[in-house]
């Protein structure tokens, strides 16, 4: 009987109670629970690195104490933002808590599961990442958790200060209002004849984290004036929501200093505090009209955004968005109507002159080998990958990697690393102290930028999207693109703070490579080719007239088509982003066409760069014959090349429904792959003994341990990345180069 008398008080206890309802009423706050649980757990936005935003928080590029504490700081507000909401949501089924000192205390003290839950998770996984992944020492993580609780706490006790002094005001409140306590006592005590049907029963709480004191009864008093009681708890709770937005939109206001760009994890912990805050907000205040007015908004959201009254598209920055008559007609036929066969031809005899003048600059007995290489996408994994295999090829080469190579082009992260090295060497090129091999460029191009992207979303995206910049006379949204792209330039050292006409005069005199940009045009699949040179005939196959007459055009000259919106303007960082847009962690890139089309990462086309750089070779296979000793075909991958998955041994339910569905985007890499293999084998015919194809691929030391396709590289990751370079696949590739490239460059250097 001691047991099942035990069982239920603790069934009937107010924590117990408190967790059951969450999942009876307004189960929606508990998605903000599960998307965080998740998270850190690394069920949820694994691919993105979503984890290491709350496992390794940085704040002005560092994992210290400071920023360990802003997140404590915005994880105490969330916690706080939870209690209030649900306070002001449940407290009506427990009216026992108006004849308590201190309710809100109260509830928040038993309705901490939840909370509890979640701070020991995070400690517990914060503590397995610090020492596996980012490589800390005991006494750092212990500083870390430190900073951590310390912002925590300062939080929660400040609340409770607040709450503390907002119940003495509500009792002096009261106390003006009845003046005589007989006529208080006659009002309270008055019993109600309507029964409370959404009370709860509770037979005992927490009064104090070391206390338990039984409910007490509350049907003789007025339902009423209980009733006013919590609602006056609840308007200084409303007054903290408030507050959490005012926060953000100065929050917002002020990130273009970095010391208020604070961790992503922080910020999006007060994003949601806001969006619990304003979702309790509107169910209290609208009751059973939630729903329809959420229908209604919906509607009207959409009426506004497709008559282009609410308008905050992402654009390239750079183009010209104004001038609308001038726009071109992006259809079918107008591609066609545009890149013409003569056309074609004219950009051709443009890129010969290139390959004549970078032929010029061989000095040494024959012909010169033709470098071209291609990059794979794959976040900051493939950018910090290609940035190693480039600097250990460049020194291998004795610096003359660079002067050998004619073409780079590819994906995503990868063509990140081909473009800061490429910057680098041109800033070498007019008289700049620059080691091309130092690792601090590598270092630079794997520091975080997942944490500039997701406090972006959670500020400006959602709290202040009306706030823009200007470059010239146009106007752009501060979104997330904004923020990539100027935290990309921080990482950089601003070589790469420049406009794609930059590049034309130096590729033209063949000083550096020439360097194509890809990106894919959401509308129908067409890849966008952005190069300072015009590169038409790269737009379409090269049929024999007698084949087909049509030009199928597959592709877009970006610096041609939108030369009216002033194209050369293009800033390099948005080339890259546009080249990089991974779904939701960037926004799409709408371009100023008629109709508008937006554009995507370049490796849903395309994710190994070799589709332009095969048929750039396929065009000028005469020249390439007649004028060089062969070609070194570089492939630079972040995946181990025919990788097969495990193929699973049964097969649950949810596979067999979901498998369908996904095994196109599963395999998509894998597939272009295969595709791109035996285009490889048709083009070898064309330079017969000519053609040598290396491959350079990311394989983890452990299977198991592949650093992230994300953002964010944690120190491990970067350890492992660089140590890829020394396995003996790679080796074999790099002593394939030389045996190509290398003995004729020590050729050269004896004459």
């Amino acid at each position: 009987m001691k047991v099942k008398s035990l069982l239920v008080r603790l069934f009937y206890s107010f924590p117990i109670q408190l967790f059951l309802l969450h999942f009876r009423k307004y189960q929606v706050l508990l998605v903000f629970w599960a998307i965080l649980f998740s998270t850190i757990n690394g069920e949820f936005a694994k691919v993105f690195g979503g984890d290491a935003l709350y496992l390794a928080p940085e704040y002005l590029g560092d994992v210290n104490f400071y920023s360990t504490s802003i997140l404590g700081l915005a994880t105490g507000l969330f916690v706080m933002s939870w209690n209030i909401t649900t306070f002001i949501l449940h407290t009506g089924r427990f009216k026992f808590l108006a004849t308590t000192a201190q309710p809100f205390f109260k509830y928040c003290l038993n309705n901490s599961i939840f909370p509890i839950a979640f701070m020991v998770n995070l400690l517990f996984r914060g503590w397995e990442y610090q020492r596996y992944q980012q490589l800390s020492s005991v006494p750092e993580i212990l500083l870390l958790t430190e900073g951590f609780i310390c912002g925590y706490l300062f939080i929660v006790f400040f609340s409770f200060f607040y709450f503390f002094n907002a119940d003495r005001n509500i009792g002096r409140r009261l106390e003006k209002k009845f003046g005589n306590p007989r006529n208080f006592l006659r009002l309270v005590l008055k019993p109600t004849q309507e029964k409370d049907e959404n009370a709860l029963p509770v037979h005992n709480y927490f009064n104090s984290p070391w206390k338990i004191r039984r409910a007490r009864n509350v049907d003789h008093y007025n339902k009423h004036y209980l009733d006013s009681i919590l609602k006056q708890h609840h308007f200084a709770a409303m007054i903290t929501v408030g507050c959490a937005l005012i926060f953000l939109v100065i929050l917002a206001f002020l990130m273009d200093y970095p010391v208020f760009r604070i961790p992503a994890g922080a910020s999006v912990m007060i994003f949601f505090a806001f969006l619990i805050g304003v979702a309790g907000a509107y169910a209290y205040l609208l009751q059973s009209w939630a729903i329809p007015m959420v229908l209604v908004m919906l509607f009207a959201l959409n009426w506004m955004v497709e008559n282009d009254l609410l308008d905050n598209r992402n654009k390239a920055y750079g183009l010209d968005y104004k001038a609308r008559k001038e726009r071109p007609e992006y259809s079918v036929t107008a591609l066609q109507q545009f890149f013409t066969w003569e056309r074609a031809e004219r950009d051709k005899q443009q890129t010969i002159k290139i390959l004549e003048n970078w032929k010029a600059k061989h000095k040494g007995p024959g012909k010169p080998k033709m470098i071209v290489i291609n990059f794979s996408g794959g976040g900051l994994r493939s950018a910090t990958w290609s940035m190693n295999v480039l600097q250990r090829l460049d020194k291998l080469m004795k610096g003359e990697l660079m002067n050998n190579t004619f073409l780079m082009t590819g994906a995503s992260g990868g063509m990140m690393g081909a473009s800061y090295f490429r910057a680098l060497y041109m800033e070498k090129q007019h008289g700049k102290a620059i080691n091309m091999q130092d690792s601090s460029y590598t270092e630079r191009i794997s520091r975080d930028l997942l944490n500039c992207v997701f406090t972006s979303m959670a500020v400006n995206d959602f709290i202040t999207p009306f706030r823009s910049f200007k470059i010239g006379n146009n106007r752009y949204a501060k979104d997330r693109g904004f923020a990539f792209e100027m935290q990309l330039n921080s990482n950089t050292g601003n070589v790469l703070d420049g406009t794609i006409n930059d590049y034309r005069e130096p590729e033209q005199q063949a000083q550096i490579p020439m360097l194509i940009w890809n990106a894919t045009i959401n509308a129908d699949g067409r890849r966008l080719i952005i190069s300072p040179q015009p590169v038409s005939y790269l737009c379409a196959p090269e049929y024999s007239p007698k084949v087909r007459n049509v030009r199928d055009v597959d592709g877009v000259d970006f610096s041609q088509y939108f030369a009216n919106q002033d194209a050369g303007n293009l800033r390099i960082t948005s080339a890259i982003r546009m080249c990089a847009t991974f779904p939701y962690v960037l926004p799409n890139v709408f371009l100023p066409s008629t109709p508008i089309v937006d554009v995507m990462d370049a490796g849903i086309r395309d994710n190994f760069g070799q589709e332009a750089s095969m048929r750039f070779l396929h065009t000028f296979r005469n020249w390439i014959n007649e004028n060089t000793d062969g070609i070194v075909f570089i492939q630079v991958r972040d995946t181990r090349k025919n990788d097969i998955k495990s193929i699973k041994q049964s097969m649950k339910l949810n596979d067999m429904m979901f498998d369908p569905l996904f095994t196109m985007q599963q395999h998509w890499s894998a597939m272009q792959d295969f595709v791109q293999d035996n285009e490889l084998t048709f083009l070898e015919g064309y330079f017969p003994g000519k053609f040598h194809r290396v491959i350079f691929q990311y394989v983890p030391q452990k299977e198991d341990k592949a650093a992230a396709l994300s953002w964010h590289l944690t120190s491990r990751e970067k350890i492992d990345i660089a140590g890829a370079l020394d396995n003996p696949t790679n080796q074999a590739s790099f002593d394939s180069v030389m045996n190509n490239v290398g003995r004729p460059l020590l050729t050269e250097e004896t004459h």
